[in-house]
């Protein structure tokens, strides 16, 4: 998206996803939105948020028979004007009508364009146009549903607190330092209410850090030793054959993944080569990229075979994952009772026949429950987001260690006005172009 896009001009696109279907959306915003969609409708005076059915037609030739409707300046989603026609949705009929309308002056809007003017115009703070992106791309129940309290204004609402607090605090110091011989902070009450807010957004970004991954999925690595049945059990939760299955140790040469959704929480599942000592240098690459895999992962599945019991390879396969959130599974329980190791806690199956699955599921959801909860509470859902409330608390630090060394109001009042720019920039209310540019090339074109 260019930054010197002119923001004035009338923008058309096709809203609805490409292909064939029922009904296709296109949409015009801008200035003469509304000629260009009164003159290949034919009508005249229009009435706001009425649906209107009509032909659309050009230089006399029917294009399409279409639902239109007309939002005007500042009751629309952009807060322009703007109209959406409701045509046919096969891929010739949506194209000429759009190439209609940009022959009448408007033009090809860029990706996330719409959602960008809306922001601009004061409809959406940039939380909530993050949002949006989200909820198009929501992969799971949780994710989806946080996106949308985060649309209602759930984490905007609470940084809107950190900043209005910060505020009071600047204003307490402005004060003492305009007006010296008539009023003098309490130096203490200060400290402890930026103390305070240290400890609210240091929580907020603990949980963060752990509940990032909502969105674009926790992490869930299976390892364990060759044949112990780790790319059946990936299968069986994909419910299709992503991985090669034999009986040959060492079949799995490389990382595998997949995405499942469990409980309406999304994973993307991790198959790794089987763990042991060998000496071919193909299969030693795949290992290799297995114990990458163990410490890039949320949950590890430690798949054991109960016709072997654990072993020596299984020993060494422990001392790579013990430091990590692991769940034992002793796999082929239904031809195999050896289970000598983590008999408590572990959780019983047969990839090969599905048995125990619904029980391997539900341990699993327990497994990373600190992670949903983490997600749930803290709604950051994007690094910049994540980065900007870790700076925030930097300058919030900074403003703490410069009282404790007995600075001057105004130098610490430095710090604490840098925080607020912080928070600011994270709602929107300052940016740069490039930033815009950096959100809403993400979105689709036609939002």
């Amino acid at each position: 998206m260019k930054g010197e896009m002119n923001l004035k001009d009338t923008i058309a696109a096709i809203s609805s996803p490409r292909g064939t279907g029922a009904i296709a959306i296109i949409r015009i915003d801008g200035e003469k939105s509304h000629e260009i969609a009164r003159k290949i409708t034919g009508l005249e005076n229009v009435e706001f948020k009425r649906v209107y059915h009509r032909f659309i037609k050009y230089e006399n030739e029917i294009l399409d028979d279409a639902n239109i409707v007309f939002y005007k300046s500042p009751n629309s989603y952009t807060g322009n004007d703007l109209v959406e026609i409701y045509c046919h949705g096969g891929i010739l009929v949506t194209h000429r009508i759009l190439d209609v309308i940009l022959n009448e002056g408007a033009r090809l809007a860029e990706r996330g364009e719409f959602t960008k003017r809306a922001f601009l115009n004061g409809k959406l703070s940039l939380i909530q146009a993050e949002a949006i992106y989200q909820i198009i791309e929501a992969k799971s129940e949780l994710s989806l549903k946080i996106s949308l309290e985060n649309l209602r204004g759930k984490l905007g609402k609470e940084i809107e607190e950190f900043r209005n607090r910060l505020l009071h605090v600047l204003a307490e110091i402005e004060v003492s330092i305009d007006y010296p011989d008539d009023i003098e902070s309490d130096n203490n009450l200060i400290v402890n209410e930026l103390n305070e807010i240290y400890k609210l957004i240091s929580e907020k970004v603990k949980k963060s850090k752990k509940g990032m991954h909502l969105s674009s999925g926790i992490i869930m690595t299976i390892v364990g030793k060759p044949n112990s049945g780790k790319s059946t059990l990936l299968n069986r939760l994909l419910y299709e054959d992503r991985a090669i299955v034999t009986d040959i140790p060492g079949t799995t040469r490389d990382v595998i993944k997949g995405e499942i959704d469990i409980s309406g929480v999304h994973f993307v599942i991790v198959d790794t080569a089987g763990i042991r000592e060998t000496d071919d240098p193909i299969e030693k690459i795949g290992i290799e990229r297995s114990l990458k895999e163990i410490q890039k992962a949320d949950i590890i599945l430690f798949v054991l075979d109960a016709t072997t019991g654990f072993t020596e390879e299984d020993s060494f396969i422990f001392d790579q994952i013990k430091n990590y959130n692991f769940l034992p599974v002793w796999n082929k329980c239904d031809v195999g009772n050896k289970i000598n190791k983590f008999q408590e806690e572990s959780v019983k199956i047969s990839a090969i026949n599905g048995t125990g699955l619904r029980d391997l599921e539900r341990t699993i959801i327990e497994k990373v429950r600190d992670i949903i909860e983490s997600g749930e509470t803290s709604h950051v859902t994007t690094q910049r987001q994540l980065e900007i409330l870790e700076r925030v608390n930097q300058y919030i630090k900074s403003a703490l260690k410069n009282f404790e060394i007995g600075y001057e109001l105004d130098i610490i009042s430095i710090d604490i006005r840098k925080a607020l720019e912080e928070l600011d920039t994270l709602l929107g209310r300052k940016f740069s172009e490039d930033l815009l540019d950096t959100i809403f090339s993400n979105f689709c074109v036609g939002k």
